[in-house]
Formats: structure tokens, C-alpha cells, sequence
């Protein structure tokens, strides 16, 4: 198979990014695009589907195809057809060849050509607007993974969505026909609502046809690849198997995953099962306990993390299940959270799935060797006990402070078994199950961009593009264009604590009730790199956060805030020190500082537990009683800009981070703990 990556053109070779609304939508996710200079691709497809004489026999029997001229039954011209006349023609085609292979009882109604150009499809979007769009021609789908379009208020019930069909054709005129790169981004926009509307999708293939050629269109977690026009009337076998494919009834034919599946009555999804391996390799089936998953990443390219909730099917307690297409060169998360087992502070796995399969056996790459023209992901499942919420639906103030110290004494067990987290944020921590015992009160998630810790202390370069701009730490934001960066440490992590912690004060209550968002942290997650760590120096330079923060905060959290702010000061004016050392006398200092992790460890401990004890005595829970009723009562988290692969916030080779969330919680008391120290492991 030959190919040649949009990565390797010229700007003025790359496709064209037009300014519309949901072109700006699907772009960034596009990811490495691949053209594939064969028709190896296409011709290797669906062979199981349909062999050559059942094909032969359907041409000479099909209405739609004429052995004498040996050319489907579509106008040599299409430019004098009325608008709706030009769609019929290959509509009549397309629908003969599935009703043909589809005809028996048990995919007959199954799957249904439907003329959608004059159709509005609704998308689903983050933002409030209405955006939907108007495939040529859908393939209406019926099965355990299809449902009908939700009802919209004050809209009528629609028949066809992108959560009914199993893919999209799209139909241009001959010799009119768009470049391929607006038809790339044209057919992009199908691709990202199939992903969002069907959660257990794994690949999307569109075909682009004209009068004479189809191009085929396959989008997975490493990007697109596309095939160079083939000639439908001189190829029909390698056209009616495609369309067989994308219309097939074998949900995996279509890009769907089968260990999925839900009971559909009515057209709605009522319940549904998911299969996995268990902890001794035997396969488990686990009632889900949503039809919809927990929380999902739908972006084109990336990791697309997708968290379901689930149920022992013997006692029933609640697990998440969290699947994701990590880049073949990263450590899977299986193999850190194996080696987390036991750790008290961090996520626990029951079993794990750690490669369910990879886009490079998706495109027909079967040799071990991948092309280089795309990033090879592979799909790993985890199941793992369930936990609370995310740390920002606390409760308390005294609940906050258990939270965040038992996570951190968690990251320093991981650290102890020589694991470095490197991705610490407010999404990456849950309050601990309700009456969790000290050391569960919070719970650090989300092990996807760790790493081992070398032997000898030093671990791998900071890199800007790893974890998420608005907690990490000076070192790693000044990683961008600095020539010699630091290497990444506990203590990078430890200060991404700490801007969790000023995130927290800085936008809510001691009750979690959320207030606007203020300029600092505006600022802070309107810059990147050098700018942003230049405003990090400047917040841990000052002693005190605005009086209109702290008096709405118990002293004792803004103590602990302002010590642990002092702690960091110290150490972070110590790295800048260090950058313009020699190399040789910066690795001993950094070294140093590496052997005095136990000492760093029990000191934020303490102030933690400091702090907490305080509240628990009762000398400053009163203090809640001067919180200022907010205008807004709705939490939010300043926004993260979207991933992009070229993105400031995405990491070195993956996408922005996936995260494991929560089921619903209750708030649950804490209570102070003796000090935990660092011990070698």
C-alpha cells in the first residue's frame, strides 16, 4: 500500500480550512491525513461479505448494471437533471445492491437506502447552537447499537439521525466535483457525528461518488486516510462490496464494537451489556448501569477516553469501565495501575483488556513495522473500582482538604514504586467513596501519560505539550522553546497540586457552590508557555490572595494554601537557578532535590493535615457563614481550548487529556491522619 502524509506537503499543498462553523469544528481533529497513492485499500475490503460469481451473479441479474456496456445505469451527464432528479439515479443503484444481499428474513428492514440531501441530520455539539448537516444518501440502520434521534423541545420526532445510520454517501457531479480537500473536511463532519451519536464506534468509512469514480474516506483514532479515484463501472465488484460493507449488518463490518450492545424497544435504548476479559481471562458480561456512557471524548483523532458504568453481575456494586486508543509507543495504563495495586490514594483496576485491537489492522497495516505516515493506537480497556465525584462537587472545605492530601499521598506511593503521574489537574481527582477511611478520601486518576521514574532519579525531559496548561507547573510551561528543560519530578507534580488547589479557592465556597471566575486564572488559561509561566511566578511571589477570596474561605484553608505556595516559592526559584548552571552541576542539584523527596512529601502532608485538624476542631467552619451568594450557581470549569494535534495543550504524542469521571456521591466526613512518610521502596 503506498501512501504519502499531509504532513509531508507544503502549506500551500495542505487542504484548505474554510472559516464555516462546523468546518472550525472537525479540522483540528482531522489528525495525520494519509492519501493513499493505490487502490490496495479499497480492493482488500469486505471480501467475506461477498464473493466474486455472487457478485457476477447479482450484475447479471441487476436492473441497475449492464453487462452489453459493463457501466452502472447512471447518466453519462448529470448537469441537465433537476436537482432531485440527480440524486435518484444513484440512489436506485445503491438500493438495488443492498436489497439484493440483504434480502433475508433476518437483515431484511435492517438496513435502508434513505435519499437524505433535502434532510436536515441534527448534530450534537458542546455549544448551544444548532448545527445539523445533509448527506446525499444514509444507510438507516436498525440493531442493538442504533437508536432514534432524540426528541428536540418544540421540534417534531425524526424517523433518521446520525444515531440510525450505519454510514453516509456522499454524491458530487462529474467533472464539478469539489477538490479533495474540501471533500475531506465535507465528509469529516459525518464522520465526527457518527463518533459522537454512536459511543461505540471504532471507525467511520464515507464514500464520495460521482458519475464515474468513488473515492473511499476510512476515519479512526489516528486520523483519515483516503483512497485516489477508482472507476465504479470498470471496478463494480470493489463498488458493490463497499457498499455492502457500509451497510452491513455485522455491526463490526461498520466500525461499531460489538462488546457493546443494548436492547432497543420502541427505538430506545432501555438497557444494555457490556463484555470484557475478567482479572483470570475468562470473559465477563456486566449489565451497564446507564444506556449513555459516563463520559466521553468523541474528537475524530486522539485517545477518544470512554468511561461506562457497570455492574458486578453477581453483587451488583457499581465499577467504570474507561476504554481508550493510547499511541503505540506509550506504556499502556494497565501496566501502571497493576503495578498501583494496593496504594492507598489511587485508582484500583479489577482487570484489563491492553490491546483490543489498532487502527493500523483497521487500514490493512498487518506487518509489525506501521506506516509512518500515522500514529498506530491501540485499544485497551480497564475496569476499575468505582469512587465519588470529581474533587469539584465537594462539599466542605474540611472534605476538599482530605481530598486533595490523601491524592497526594497517593501520587507519593506511586512515586515510591517508581511511577511519576505527570497529568495531576482538577479532572484527574475524585472525592473518595462515601465513609471512605483516611488514605481513600481522594482518589488520583488517570495513569495514561505517566512514566517510570528512572533508577537513577532523573526522569524524562518536562514537555509543554504533556497535561494541561492551566496546572502545570513554571518548569514544564518553560519547556517551550527552552533549549535545555529540566527533567520532569515530583515536584512538577506537586506544584499542579497546588494550582488545583488555587483554582479551587479562587472559583468556589467552602460549600462547592461556584463564583465567577477571576482574572488570575483568565489569565492563566488565556496564555501558554513562557507567558503562562511567567504568571505563575508572579502568583507564587506574593504572600496573600485578594481579601474578596479569603474572607469567604475558612483561615485555615488559606493557610494551607499559602503554605504550600511558600513551599513551592523556594523550590521553584531553586530550578530557575539551576537552568544556568552547567549541565553537569545541574543534574547533581537536581538530584539532590530528588533525595529529599520524603522530606518535600511529609512537609505538604503536614500542612494538610495541619489544616484539616483545624477545621475539625471547629475553629473556622464558622467561617462558611460569610460566603457571598453567587449570581451563578452552575459549576464551571474555565475552559480548555479544543485539541488540536499541533495544539499548545496537547502532549508530546497524544491527545488532551481523557478522564475517568465519577458516579454521584453523597459527602462523607474526614478526619485527620498522622503524617505518612516517604519510604524507598
Amino acid at each position: 500500500m503506498r501512501t504519502r502524509s499531509s504532513a509531508k506537503k507544503s502549506k500551500d499543498e495542505s487542504f484548505n480550512r474554510a472559516v464555516d462553523e462546523k468546518q472550525q469544528l472537525v479540522t483540528p481533529e482531522l489528525g495525520d491525513v494519509v492519501e493513499l497513492l493505490d487502490h490496495s485499500f479499497a480492493r482488500s475490503l469486505y471480501h467475506d461479505i461477498a464473493s466474486d460469481s455472487a457478485i457476477d451473479s447479482f450484475l447479471k441479474k441487476s436492473r441497475s448494471y449492464s453487462l452489453t456496456h459493463r457501466r452502472w445505469k447512471l447518466p453519462r451527464n448529470c448537469a441537465k437533471l433537476f436537482d432531485s432528479d440527480f440524486y435518484t439515479p444513484f440512489f436506485n443503484v445503491v438500493s438495488s445492491i443492498v436489497k439484493h444481499f440483504w434480502s433475508d428474513a433476518t437483515t431484511q428492514g435492517t438496513r435502508l437506502v434513505v435519499d437524505s440531501h433535502t434532510t436536515d441530520l441534527q448534530h450534537c455539539e458542546a455549544d448551544s447552537q444548532s448545527h445539523y448537516s445533509r448527506p446525499s444518501l444514509v444507510i438507516k440502520a436498525e440493531g442493538p447499537s442504533f437508536r432514534l434521534p432524540r426528541i428536540i423541545a418544540g421540534a417534531d420526532s425524526l424517523e433518521i439521525g446520525f444515531s440510525n445510520i450505519s454510514s453516509c454517501i456522499e454524491i458530487q457531479l462529474e467533472g464539478e466535483e469539489s477538490p479533495v480537500s474540501e471533500q475531506l473536511v465535507h465528509v469529516a463532519i459525518y464522520a465526527r457525528q457518527l463518533f459522537i451519536h454512536q459511543p461505540n464506534r471504532q471507525f467511520v468509512r464515507v464514500l464520495v461518488l460521482t458519475g464515474q469514480y468513488l473515492r473511499l474516506f476510512h476515519f479512526d483514532s489516528s486520523g483519515v486516510q483516503y483512497t485516489p479515484l477508482l472507476n465504479i463501472h470498470t471496478n463494480p465488484h470493489t463498488f458493490v462490496r463497499l457498499v455492502l460493507g457500509l451497510s452491513s449488518p455485522n455491526e463490526s463490518d461498520i466500525g461499531l464494537d460489538t462488546s457493546i450492545q443494548w436492547r432497543v424497544e420502541n427505538g430506545r435504548k432501555v438497557s444494555g451489556t457490556l463484555k470484557t476479559r475478567g482479572a483470570d481471562d475468562t470473559e465477563v458480561v456486566y449489565p451497564l448501569r446507564n444506556v449513555e456512557p459516563l463520559f466521553r471524548r468523541s474528537n475524530i483523532c486522539g485517545r477518544r477516553t470512554t468511561c461506562w458504568s457497570i455492574s458486578d453481575p453477581f453483587s451488583g456494586e457499581e465499577f467504570i469501565v474507561k476504554d481508550s486508543w493510547r499511541s503505540h509507543d506509550r506504556t499502556s495504563e494497565c501496566v501502571y495501575l497493576r503495578e498501583a495495586l494496593g496504594i492507598s490514594g489511587v485508582a484500583q483496576m479489577l482487570s484489563c483488556e491492553s490491546d483490543r485491537g489498532q487502527t493500523a489492522h483497521l487500514r490493512g497495516v498487518r506487518s509489525a513495522a506501521c506506516s509512518s505516515d500515522f500514529e498506530n493506537r491501540i485499544n485497551t480497556r480497564v475496569v476499575i473500582k468505582c469512587y465519588g465525584d470529581s474533587i469539584i462537587k465537594f462539599t466542605s472545605a474540611t472534605e476538599l482538604l482530605c481530598a486533595l492530601r490523601d491524592a497526594i499521598a497517593g501520587h507519593m506511593g506511586l512515586l515510591k514504586r517508581g511511577t511519576l503521574h505527570r497529568d495531576v489537574s482538577i479532572r484527574n481527582i475524585l472525592t473518595g467513596r462515601p465513609g471512605a477511611e483516611p488514605g481513600d478520601r481522594g482518589i488520583l486518576i488517570d495513569l495514561d501519560m505517566a512514566i517510570h521514574d528512572t533508577t537513577d532519579g532523573i526522569s524524562p525531559l518536562t514537555d509543554w505539550r504533556v497535561g494541561t496548561t492551566l496546572y502545570q507547573s513554571v518548569m514544564v510551561l518553560s519547556s517551550c522553546g527552552m533549549p535545555g528543560p529540566l527533567a520532569h519530578d515530583h515536584l512538577d507534580d506537586l506544584e499542579s497540586f497546588l494550582y488545583v488547589l488555587t483554582h479551587i479557592i479562587h472559583l468556589y465556597d467552602p460549600l462547592g457552590i461556584f463564583h465567577s471566575v477571576v482574572d488570575p486564572l483568565r489569565l492563566w488559561d488565556g496564555q501558554e508557555g513562557q507567558d503562562a509561566a511567567g504568571l505563575k511566578l508572579g502568583f507564587l511571589a506574593v504572600d496573600s490572595i485578594p481579601y474578596s477570596i479569603a474572607s469567604r474561605w475558612p483561615e485555615a484553608c488559606v493557610r494551607v494554601l499559602n503554605g504550600f505556595r511558600a513551599f513551592l516559592r523556594s523550590i521553584v526559584r531553586e530550578k530557575i537557578r539551576i537552568i544556568h548552571k552547567k549541565p553537569a552541576n545541574a543534574t547533581v542539584v537536581l538530584k539532590s532535590l530528588r533525595s529529599s523527596a520524603e522530606d518535600h512529601y511529609a512537609h505538604v502532608l503536614q500542612l494538610f493535615d495541619d489544616g484539616i485538624a483545624a477545621l475539625e476542631k471547629g475553629t473556622a467552619e464558622d467561617t462558611a457563614a460569610r460566603c457571598v451568594t453567587p449570581a451563578s450557581l452552575a459549576p464551571v470549569i474555565p475552559s480548555m481550548r479544543p485539541s488540536t494535534e499541533r495544539s499548545p495543550l496537547k502532549r508530546a504524542s497524544d491527545d488532551y487529556p481523557d478522564n475517568q469521571p465519577a458516579a454521584k456521591r453523597t459527602n462523607s466526613p474526614c478526619s485527620p491522619t498522622s503524617r505518612s512518610n516517604f519510604r524507598s521502596a
